[in-house]
């Protein structure tokens, strides 16, 4: 696994559309950092190299939404966070320059473990006002206070992000959970509150329902916080990833959430983590992700007027 920096050959990334050596930063719309980190996996990692790989598969992929519609944004690559074997100072150098990419109308932030969220979550609370939504697209709540010894562990994330001031339970949303450990259920028995639609719910009800329910809890936030796992997509869609849960949505499924939350709510950052290149058969699971991205892009275009 290589990290990238920038200025490095790897012209084909994105491609086409990173912002050009003669243009300012601020000109561009989305901001990207990548966080290749997999120290907070619990199980099988992998996950650190999937910033490397998606930035190889990009150059491979029209540049378009899912109905060919072009992007046009100007995206800015600020590299890695360099990997680091202290666990804390990496999450303090990655709340650090999460602020980059979040300088821009749209941040997007390549895992990963989910562990990474926390400090990225931390970084966007700072650069915003309340009140904030987060959107948690994913197999399991990640709601545990510590996990195997650790508060930072990647089945950690959400707990830590309830603890930052304004972010409420309430504006907290869960899609496509089916494995929930009993400290977790206990907890989401506890805050009745907390917005949760498991993956049977999306099948029996339909992913479109369910983003015309996300899109009405968060309708009244400011900003919103967008962390996709990509265990959240059923094995058959997405099988390189640590803990691969059966009876998920599908990959269609998931695009359609994601157009239609950054069409209509504010989502001014989101992640993509537990990639694991290495756990991946013929790249399905890095291609998927990088549909979802560009979907994301394409409702942020849409709603901005960016290009």
């Amino acid at each position: 696994m290589t990290s990238f920096e920038p200025g490095q050959p790897n012209r084909g990334m994105w491609s086409g559309l990173l912002a050009r050596g003669d243009r300012s930063p601020a000109e561009a719309s989305v901001g990207v950092l990548g966080i290749p980190f997999d120290g907070g996996a619990s199980y099988r990692r992998g996950a650190a190299a999937a910033p490397a790989k998606l930035r190889e598969l990009s150059g491979h992929m029209a540049r378009c939404a899912d109905e060919g519609q072009p992007l046009r944004l100007n995206v800015r690559d600020y590299g890695d966070v360099p990997p680091d074997l202290e666990w804390e100072r990496t999450f303090h150098s990655v709340e650090q320059r999460a602020a980059e990419a979040l300088a821009h109308p749209f941040a997007l932030f390549l895992g990963g473990d989910h562990s990474v969220t926390i400090p990225l979550m931390r970084a966007w609370h700072g650069a915003g006002e309340g009140p904030f939504g987060v959107v948690h697209f994913d197999a399991h709540p990640d709601l545990f206070d510590v996990y195997s010894g650790h508060r930072w562990s990647h089945a950690c994330t959400e707990r830590r992000a309830l603890e930052l001031p304004g972010v409420d339970p309430e504006r907290m949303v869960f899609v496509g959970l089916r494995s929930i450990a009993t400290e977790e259920w206990d907890f989401l028995q506890h805050h009745p509150e907390i917005p949760t639609y498991t993956a049977r719910e999306c099948y029996r009800c339909g992913m479109e329902a369910v983003a015309r329910a996300v899109v009405d809890t968060l309708r009244d936030v400011d900003t919103v916080y967008l962390t996709v796992d990509i265990d959240g997509l059923d094995p058959a869609f997405a099988p390189g990833t640590g803990y691969a849960e059966g009876g998920g949505p599908s990959t269609r499924d998931l695009l359609e959430l994601v157009r239609r939350l950054c069409l209509d709510l504010p989502v001014r950052a989101m992640d993509v983590v537990e990639v694991a290149p290495p756990l991946d058969h013929s790249e399905i699971t890095s291609f998927a992700a990088l549909k979802v991205i560009y979907e994301a892009w394409w409702g942020t275009q849409q709603r901005l007027g960016l290009g």
